[in-house]
Parts: structure tokens; C-alpha cells; sequence
């Protein structure tokens, strides 16, 4: 499989995870959907470290920042350069308790290695310093830049992606500068690779 087929199998089952969370019935949220193994921790997986929270000042969104975690498997070597998932919303996507729980599927897949040795970003939408940090239970729908970043076409969010977000990490770790080795997704996006200019 190629890393981009790979990252795009990781995105699509995050995404129908929380599509399946969000359908469940509020009385009983996990009447219809329990995680999968890949979900949660395995005896003998070596666990990966989030790191964070850091902050990213926007250019691209004046007067915004986003707020970020990087995943770092325990594979991870700087000496060899690593592919990298985004994943927008991250603060749902690295709830250690959620309907997710992506870090853990990434421990499991790489171990298994059903997906190259992938660094993690879990990146929240951009918000003001005065506007709450989204959280779990409140994406920031209305309380941050979300639904500007997320649904309006235009290349401002890309540019954060690129402009802004890979070359913070670029000062410390070994990203992939092949971008079939880059992707992003969240609960309501699937993208193709992410290609720096």
C-alpha cells in the first residue's frame, strides 16, 4: 500500500468513527458504536508520546493562533525522515478518552506496520486569545475562526498548513518532504496530501 492509500484509510476510519458517535442516541451514546481494537492501547505496542500543547501564531488569520500536539511514535528516528497525518480538530481526535482516540491507532498500525512511521498533528482550529480552547465537547463552532477555516474556499487554512504549521515542525523532527507521505483529514474533511510550495 502506498502512504497515501495508508493515510487515507487512517482518516476515513476516524472520520466514521465520530460520524457513528455523533448518530448514537443521546440517552445512550454507545448504544451503536464501541471502539475497535485499533482503538485502544494493546499489551507489547509500543506507546508513541504527545507532545504539547504548542502555539502557532496565524498570518494567514491575523490576529489568530492555533494550537497544536505532535504525536511521536516510539519508532521514530530523526535520522530518517517520518510521513505525517494532520488532523484537524485535533482536540478530538487525541482524547484519550473519546470516540477516537487516534494516538492509540497509530501506535497499533505502525507496530503491526500497516502504515509507515508517522508523526501525529493534532491542530485546533484557530481562536483568538481572548476566545475559549475548543474542546471535546465544544469544537468552537462558535467560539473560534472553525467555521471560517473549515468552510470557506479560499487558501488561507491550506496556508497554515504550509506556510505556517510544516515548517514549525520542520525545526524539530524529520518530516517526509514526499507529499504522497503527508495527509490530512478531521470529522468533516478528507484531503488529498498536504504539498508544500
Amino acid at each position: 500500500m502506498t502512504s497515501f492509500r495508508l493515510a487515507a484509510v487512517l482518516a476515513a476510519c476516524c472520520i466514521a468513527a465520530v460520524a457513528a458517535a455523533q448518530n448514537a442516541p443521546a440517552a445512550n451514546p454507545d448504544a451503536f458504536y464501541q471502539l475497535g481494537p485499533d482503538s485502544l492501547e494493546q499489551d507489547g505496542v509500543p506507546k508513541g508520546e504527545i507532545r504539547g500543547p504548542f502555539v502557532l501564531p496565524s498570518t494567514a488569520y491575523p490576529g489568530t493562533q492555533h494550537t497544536y500536539w505532535v504525536y511521536v511514535p516510539a519508532q521514530y528516528d530523526a535520522a530518517r525522515p517520518a510521513s505525517l497525518m494532520v488532523f484537524n480538530d485535533g482536540q478530538a481526535f487525541k482524547n484519550p478518552t473519546g470516540n477516537i482516540r487516534a494516538h492509540n491507532v497509530l501506535d497499533n498500525l505502525i507496530y503491526r506496520r500497516e502504515i509507515p512511521v508517522m508523526l501525529g498533528v493534532f491542530i485546533n482550529p484557530g481562536r483568538r486569545p481572548d476566545q475559549p480552547e475548543p474542546t471535546p465537547q465544544n469544537w468552537g463552532d462558535r467560539d473560534t475562526n472553525r467555521p471560517t477555516e473549515y468552510n470557506t474556499l479560499d487558501d488561507k487554512y491550506a496556508r497554515v498548513i504550509v506556510d505556517e504549521l510544516l515548517p514549525a515542525l520542520a525545526k524539530d523532527y524529520n518530516v517526509a518532504t514526499d507529499p504522497a507521505q503527508r495527509g490530512i483529514g478531521g470529522a468533516t474533511t478528507r484531503c488529498p496530501p498536504i504539498r508544500a510550495t
